[in-house]
């Protein structure tokens, strides 16, 4: 049985065009949403004190966790819908979409529950300052509320990609970062609160854009019949979900308990030294939405293909999802070299932090143009299905390299609070490096071994 179409059909037409109409919507909505971040430290930055802007860059390390399980299954799933889209099979796409549904209220579940009880030994492991810690515990606190928004949100976006509709989910984020926006402004700049402006805001844009995405699938159902009695746990469904998704899982995971066990060095160092890598981290959101963004049309894309025979296509897909990332990051590279300070000084009024920031920033940044290739690569083994090699890779760069650098350098007496921030930054883009070149590694054989020859006019 054939599927009917809702989206774009990623298996036929030109790759490169192909490829950019399918990721616009996904650049354009992680534009949106990585400027919930940096929204909020800016506007942080122009209220609130020192203190405040340590708690807020705290309490984000430990939001990031819950995101790597929502990214890891909602990838998962994408890749699952966009095979069985490409196969044409829909009483496959009926069984993905059920087993989806009931692993995705699982994972809700387990999430908020996680952040309830986990909380309070976070924040200590992390050693939060004493200044800072009833910022980050209130920011925790509100900001799980949001959770099962997100989660919510993200899995129906899922869906979306892999029927090959990316503007759906674009639409959802504008309209959130509008949300976000004006209840920032007015919570923190008006009403003076702080981070709990900041928290609410974000938690309350996560509603709106869940509504507006339960709003969308009701009203365009997926391309399979799907009743009620189908929302249920497929077992050849679930076993491929768990199979693409753990590693996926546990490759964020991993890299976001590096990142803070990175937190906890450089909370030992004190408010102005957390508040400073805070502002780079809000700031640095924004390179990664290009990649990222586009790593999630070539995994979609591959996935489609894949399903329909066709693994060159997929091979183009990356190549041209990887040309399109470095270019425009190396942008970002460039200003990040060139007027750190001055961006910097957008999110931070204090100097100290300014100047710390930017010395951060300047060796921070060189991770810019490494996730352009490691972001479209992890996303292309993700479409086939081979995504415990990216995990093993992340494993060993941020446990061997990340975590080691960063404890061996905020030991060292003799340096000075800013050339310590600077070698800091440096443990990011010396670990990607590891990633990058063991997955190009991995392709290169893995397209020797099943290469097939591209089709006139797909390329």
């Amino acid at each position: 049985m054939s599927v009917k179409r809702t989206g774009i059909d990623l298996t036929q037409g030109r790759v490169n065009t192909v490829l950019l109409k399918f990721a616009v919507p996904f650049v354009a909505s992680g534009l949106v949403m990585a400027l919930h971040g940096v929204i909020s430290m800016l506007v942080i930055g122009r209220f609130a004190g020192p203190e405040t802007i340590s708690g807020v860059a705290t309490g984000t390390q430990i939001m990031f966790p819950p995101f790597a399980f929502i990214m890891g299954l909602g990838t998962s799933g994408t890749v699952l819908i966009g095979n069985c889209i490409g196969k044409k099979d829909d009483e496959a796409g009926t069984r993905a979409v059920g087993s989806f549904a009931v692993l995705s209220f699982a994972l809700v579940v387990l999430i908020t529950l996680a952040m309830i009880f986990l909380r309070e030994p976070l924040l200590s492991a992390l050693k939060t300052p004493d200044e800072a810690y009833a910022s980050a515990r209130r920011y925790i606190i509100l900001c799980t509320i949001g959770v099962p928004f997100n989660a919510a949100y993200n899995m129906i976006c899922a869906v979306a990609r892999g029927m090959g509709n990316s503007k759906a989910p674009s639409i959802a984020a504008v309209v959130s970062c509008v949300v976000n926006i004006v209840l920032s402004l007015l919570l923190v700049g008006v009403f003076r609160m702080a981070e709990a402006g900041v928290a609410i805001a974000t938690s309350a844009a996560q509603f709106v854009s869940f509504v507006h995405m339960g709003i969308w699938i009701y009203r365009n159902r997926p391309p399979f019949p799907l009743t009620r009695k189908d929302i249920r746990a497929d077992p050849e469904s679930v076993k491929f979900m768990i199979v693409v998704g753990i590693p996926l899982i546990l490759q964020e995971l991993l890299i976001s308990i590096s990142f803070m066990i990175n937190m906890n060095r450089v909370n030992i160092l004190g408010v102005q030294a957390s508040a400073s890598v805070g502002v780079v981290s809000r700031i640095f959101n924004v390179a990664g939405v290009i990649p990222q963004s586009i790593g999630s049309a070539i995994a979609a894309m591959t996935a489609q293909n894949l399903g329909a025979g066709k693994p060159h296509r997929s091979v183009s897909a990356l190549k041209w999802g990887i040309l399109y990332s470095a270019a425009i990051n190396a942008v970002v590279l460039f200003f990040s070299q060139y007027r750190p300070e001055a961006i910097a000084g957008i999110f931070a009024r204090d100097q100290d932090i300014i100047t710390g920031a930017a010395f951060y920033l300047r060796s921070f940044s060189l991770e810019a143009l490494l996730i352009a290739f490691t972001f479209c690569m992890n996303s292309y083994l993700s479409g086939c299905g081979k995504s415990h090699v990216s995990m093993w890779s992340a494993l060993t760069s941020s446990f061997l390299i990340r975590v080691p650098l960063s404890i061996w350098v905020t030991s060292l007496d003799s340096l000075a609070l800013n050339d310590k921030l600077y070698y800091l930054g440096l443990a990011s883009p010396i670990a990607t490096a590891v990633v990058l070149v063991v997955c190009m590694i991995y392709i290169i054989r893995y397209n020797k071994k099943n290469a097939q020859p591209p089709v006139l006019g797909d390329v």
